[in-house]
């Protein structure tokens, strides 16, 4: 429908003929209405098709999406290691970060003597 919209904005842009150009116009304005009410109705549907997969209770995703209370946290899983290989969980991610840190910090008390 997008493309059609698209085609139809630059076919009513005739340079040679000017008494085509009003009707051509009409049309693409008619088509990209079309458009443009497909999607609203489209977003509405899906809006609503969202909503009713929630269940009846009003603190559910549903509020917490619209309210802004819905937070991802990220855990990190894997770290690059000094000898480019790669964590494989997380006791092993802590492990490395915490190692790194400390070889920091004792590069920083050396450097400071």
């Amino acid at each position: 429908m997008r493309k059609r919209a698209n085609a139809l904005r630059r076919y009513q842009r005739t340079r040679k003929n000017e008494g085509l150009r009003e009707p051509r116009k009409n049309i693409y304005l008619a088509e990209k209405a079309r458009y443009e009410a497909s999607i609203k109705r489209e977003k509405i549907q899906s809006w609503k098709k969202y909503c009713n997969l929630a269940s009846s209770n009003p603190w559910n995703e549903v509020y917490k999406l619209a309210a802004g209370k819905r937070r991802n946290h990220t855990q990190i899983t894997t770290l690059r290691k000094t000898d480019e290989s790669l964590t494989e969980n997380l006791r092993e991610t802590v492990s490395s970060c915490l190692n790194t840190s400390h070889r920091m910090t004792k590069k920083t008390l050396n450097s400071t003597k």
